[in-house]
This record gives C-alpha cells, structure tokens and sequence, in this order.
C-alpha cells in the first residue's frame, strides 16, 4: 500500500465490487454498501461495521493501511458519484 491515507472518493468500490460485497450480495454494478456521508464529504464502507461482516472486510479489504490508487484524480476530487 502507498501509506496515503484514504480520503474516501469512492474510486476502489466504484471501480470493482469487492469480494465481502460479491460474497453478500452477488455481482452488482454497485456495492448497496457503499454510502455517501454528507456531512463528512466522503464515502464510507457500510461493510466494515457490518457485525456479520465488520472483521473480516477490514482484514480483506485492508481498512487502515491506505489508499490503493495514490495517483488516482479522485481524491482530488471527492465528491458523491450517484449521478455518475
């Protein structure tokens, strides 16, 4: 991982349902998880405090160790996607 923190563009989610999703839902174009908080400006993993699924998303999904995609245009961007 890159060590930049996560700034919640959404990108990762947007881009490729990941497998706790598949796994919960089946293959959808958008994880149902995936929520925009507005009053942080971010998108949160409704996934990672899932009490089924909280653990084991953090583990698979990595939840803490940074962003993925540090040269993705999103995270200076970071706006809510719906309407994308």
């Amino acid at each position: 991982m890159s060590g930049k923190p996560c700034v919640g563009c959404g990108w990762c989610c947007i881009s490729d349902q990941c497998e706790v999703s598949h796994r919960k839902y089946g293959y959808m174009k958008r994880c149902p998880d995936l929520f925009w908080d507005e009053s942080m400006n971010r998108y949160i993993c409704l996934l990672m405090s899932d009490p089924d699924e909280g653990e084991d998303a953090k583990r698979q999904l990595f939840e803490g160790l940074g962003c993925c995609a540090p040269l993705m245009t999103w995270r200076d961007d970071v706006r809510n996607r719906d309407g994308d």
